[in-house]
């Protein structure tokens, strides 16, 4: 029997135009070819508050988790709602020849076909999360009528103790060896039993593991608040029409040619089950009471509306160079021995194939479980695929350029394996780098040599056993890959090919995650956002994130730096909700009691409900201490969360104009801030403050005057005293001019007789890899293009101790705005390759320093790019200050005072400007691109 493996590319990048939206809106979807092997294989689907994790099987059943912002479970941790599965009578991927799943990011909905319709009818799946109502759809049309049954699949039965306490998890307590720590026990879901019709389950904390315990720790216990997680209740009710109840687990949809599931998803605080339900079938009927073709619409015009806001389409110009990564060269395909007749292969050779497209992790999995001399069917991309004579030389392959990638794929089974290696699949001249080829050098390692680049892989290989082995060329990331029995054991990135698709792609994937989990109940969580799957470390585990259930304000805030300028300013709302808003008055009480006079310092690591996380805090309590400032000094007198919170809140007001959110959040918050600082710290004989003791970011934790706090507050009060007059207070305005002139000056240091910016006026005791002297550049841009002293940050850029294009690493971001165009597209370019090899979505980052899908990584992306086609700085907009000369692209982006710029960058040229409003036109600078 042969086997039919077809394939596209992990990300398509051919542009799309969405049609119905007012412009071009280019969208890049996901399509893949073949089913996924498990949760790995998944897509992401939200709606902002409700999140899927995605796939179909290679049953051909339907499976994802579902996730929640909201849905927090006794000990503090955020927990899946829960798992559904469904399946149809007949697996329609036997029946099928065809499969293809899109994620269709115009409408965020996962697209499913099996089959052709001239070879007997295909059955289509739609999967997606209602935009605006609390609702998961799933649609199914099939060719003839079959049954469809949805499954709960309930891994919390039992109640279960965590083998491990993470960072920022409530009980650990690092003065303890692991085993001692306090268990933390996760308590099972219940399911709902007996409904008619219906079926579904729910998690309830009966208990509350953490707030009344941090509180009493920390001496915030008469703070008076509710408790967050006390009788805090989840979960979901699933409904489709006509539907049949198995038994509490399972749902049947009679036999039909069309099925619908709704699968209704709830969080209520405080609520008993009975509430919980009550509610529940509230939702339900307020959500049914509308028709559905009404509800789908407004959906996808939710969507629409979405992408027609904002968007960056970033082109390679015709200037540019697109090149294949696989050298084309003269020699043909030698199979067994080397383009001399030497380094020959002693053993057997299955089936051996090469395609002329990057085949995906699951597609090479699939292959390793065939038999090892089932050949594959013919298709476009498959060059060939054959058992041979040891050896073998095929085809010339002159004419194939791979320029849309390269596999090879073959099962071998050596006698012995020779010290100097021997040849498997070989074009390549010996010892030149004109070709390609895939041997076991040295002994049993495996190498894949393609032009100048060498990937290997040691001890992959044992004699007398049959391996398959498989290399992919990517041209998507500019990667190779090696891959032993379809598990990926080595990858490494290539000189790139087309940067300027791979960035485009890696925007738009990133921006519409951002909006599938930023408009719920609290901040998108960096590590990981509400998109964890169990992990190969932790297969069990749905919930598992590194760093665990807590918020850290640097990493929090970086899926946030870019909303304003793509004008998701909706998304923003919960950032500001909690930390301004809710948690305000707590950090108010705590300064107070802490330090004994007004205003509110931010800690930098807080639960949702603000305490500070009881390992940093220490299990020493209040009344017990001199210090009332927590133990650990990774962040003790690290206080910049205030400064950069109150200047992204003062982006928002600028570019939305909003004076109710002005009057009501940024002003009180502000006035607290400021006081913080003028109150915490005394004055030199030049009436200047002197913040000592602090630190600059995590890194240097001895200082005087750090940047971050001493730039953000420049940057801060500076705006502030822009405000409209009539917006703001006397008493305020006073206050911000009086406070201006007792901030100290930005630090420097100099080296070899150059000034540079600096971490701050003095610091020593390095223990972190952050930059803090670029803080000035990024976030309070007051060192950037159209700044004064610019070379400061540039020098301090060139000089910086740590650096890199990973996580949330920032070195991108600082080019950008320092104007330094090559540097921000390669380091840029480099992040949008770096993939988490595990995961089969092409914008699952990480881990890196967080978790996957690390949120950080990817929103860096969003801000660099826009820091390159526009910066603004008060009224002035900077068009094309880090752009370089081979890109063009298409954008629309949201600028101060309710403005927008669309246009396009043509061979180094704007064109089709459009300024709105038309006035604000005067105030654009075009830059040459570099």
């Amino acid at each position: 029997m042969k086997v039919t493996i077809r394939y596209t590319m992990s990300l398509l990048l051919a542009v799309c135009l969405a049609a119905g939206l007012h412009g071009a809106t280019h969208l890049c979807d996901v399509t893949w070819h073949t089913p996924s092997a498990d949760a790995s294989g998944t897509m992401p689907l939200g709606n902002g508050d409700i999140g899927l994790n995605a796939w179909v099987d290679g049953e051909g059943c339907l499976v994802f988790y579902i996730s929640k912002t909201d849905s927090w479970g006794d000990n503090g941790r955020l927990l899946k709602v829960g798992k559904v599965r469904i399946a149809l009578s007949e697996n329609p991927i036997d029946r099928a020849g065809v499969f293809e799943q899109t994620l269709s990011l115009t409408d965020a909905t996962m697209k499913v076909r099996f089959g052709e319709a001239e070879d007997g009818g295909s059955t289509s799946l739609r999967l997606w999360v209602d935009a605006n109502r609390p609702v998961i759809h799933v649609e199914i049309d099939a060719p003839r009528p079959v049954e469809a049954v949805a499954t709960i699949d309930l891994w919390r039965r039992l109640p279960f103790t965590l083998p491990g306490v993470e960072c920022s998890d409530i009980m650990l307590d690092r003065s303890k060896p692991d085993q001692q720590h306090a268990p933390t026990v996760v308590e099972p879901d219940s399911l709902l039993e007996g409904l008619n019709g219906r079926i579904g389950w729910y998690h309830h904390n009966a208990k509350s593991v953490g707030p009344r315990l941090t509180a009493e720790l920390q001496g915030l216990d008469e703070f008076e608040r509710p408790d967050p997680l006390l009788h805090r209740t989840f979960g979901a009710v699933i409904t489709a029409h006509g539907a049949e109840r198995i038994d509490d687990l399972n749902l049947r949809s009679q036999s039909a040619a069309s099925h619908r599931f709704s699968i209704h998803v709830l969080t209520v605080h405080p609520a008993t089950r009975s509430r919980w339900l009550e509610a529940m079938n509230e939702t339900i009927d307020a959500t049914e009471a509308i028709p559905f073709g009404t509800r789908r619409a407004a959906h996808t015009k939710w969507w629409e509306s979405f992408w027609d806001r904002s968007w960056i389409h970033v082109t390679q110009a015709e200037s540019g160079t697109t090149r294949s990564l696989v050298p084309a060269g003269e020699h043909p395909i030698r199979i067994g021995i080397d383009q001399q007749g030497q380094n020959s292969f002693s053993g057997e050779f299955g089936r051996v194939s090469v395609l002329e497209v990057p085949l995906d992790d699951g597609a090479i999995e699939r292959l390793a479980k065939t038999g090892h001399t089932q050949r594959l069917s013919e298709d476009e991309s498959l060059l060939f695929s054959t058992v041979p004579q040891n050896p073998a030389t095929l085809r010339d392959l002159k004419d194939c350029s791979f320029e849309k990638g390269m596999t090879i794929e073959a099962w071998i089974k050596p006698d012995r394996l020779p010290a100097g290696g021997a040849r498997l699949v070989d074009k390549i001249t010996p010892g030149g780098q004109d070709g390609f080829l895939l041997d076991t050098w040295p002994a049993n390692s495996l190498r894949f040599i393609v032009g100048q680049t060498v990937l290997q892989q040691k001890d992959a290989l044992r004699a007398e056993e049959w391996s398959h082995v498989a290399a992919v060329v990517d041209p998507v990331y500019d990667r190779l890959r090696l891959f032993v029995n379809g598990a990926l054991c080595a990858e490494q990135e290539v000189a790139g090919s087309d940067d300027a698709a791979v960035v485009s792609g890696a925007y738009a994937l990133q921006r519409y995650i951002n909006a599938c989990a930023g408009r719920g109940r609290y901040p998108i969580k960096f590590n990981g956002s509400i998109f964890t799957v169990p992990h190969a470390d932790k297969p069990g585990d749905a919930d598992f994130r590194r760093w665990g259930p807590g918020y850290w304000w640097q990493n929090t805030r970086l899926p946030y730096i870019s909303m304003c300028a793509s004008g998701d300013f909706d998304l923003m709302e919960p950032l500001f909700r909690m930390y301004a808003e809710e948690l305000m008055p707590l950090c108010v009480y705590r300064t107070r009691l802490y330090m004994g006079h007004g205003g509110a310092f931010i800690p930098e690591c807080i639960y949702f409900w603000g305490d500070v996380f009881t390992e940093t805090y220490g299990w020493t309590p209040f009344e017990e201490r001199d210090d009332k400032l927590q133990t650990s000094g990774w962040h003790k007198w690290e206080w910049v969360t205030g400064p950069e919170l109150v200047f992204m809140m003062l982006d928002y007001y600028d570019h939305t104009l909003d004076e109710a959110f002005l009057g009501r959040t940024l002003l009180p918050t502000a006035r607290e801030i400021l006081t913080f600082f003028d109150e915490h710290y005394a004055t030199d004989d030049a009436r200047k403050l002197v913040m000592h003791p602090s630190q600059a970011c995590e890194t240097w934790w001895d200082c005087t005057n750090p940047m971050p706090e001493v730039a953000g507050l420049r940057a801060v009060v500076d705006r502030l005293l822009t405000l409209p007059e009539k917006l703001t207070d006397a008493d305020d305005r006073a206050f911000w001019t009086a406070f201006s002139g007792k901030i100290p000056e930005l630090p420097l240091r100099e080296k070899d007789g150059q000034k540079m910016l600096a971490p701050a006026a003095r610091f020593e005791k390095k223990c972190n890899i952050e930059n803090p002297e670029l803080y000035a550049v990024f976030p309070f841009r007051l060192i950037a293009v159209g700044k004064p002293r610019i070379e400061l940050g540039r020098r301090a850029l060139a000089e910086r101790w740590d650096k890199g294009n990973f996580g949330w690493r920032q070195d991108d971001i600082f080019m950008a705005y320092l104007g330094l165009a090559d540097e921000a597209r390669r380091f840029l370019a480099g992040r949008a390759r770096k993939k988490h090899g595990g995961s089969r979505f092409p914008a699952f980052w990480g881990p890196n320093y967080d978790w996957i899908p690390d949120q950080d990584h990817g929103s860096i992306v969003l801000k660099t790019l826009q820091a390159m086609i526009m910066q603004t700085d008060g009224r002035k907009i900077y068009l094309l200050p880090a752009w370089p000369k081979d890109w063009n692209a298409d954008f629309k982006l949201h600028a101060p005072y309710a403005t927008t710029v669309r246009g396009r960058v043509i061979d180094g040229r704007i064109a089709d400007l459009d300024v709105t409003p038309s006035e604000r036109r005067d105030d654009l600078i075009i830059l040459e691109p570099q």
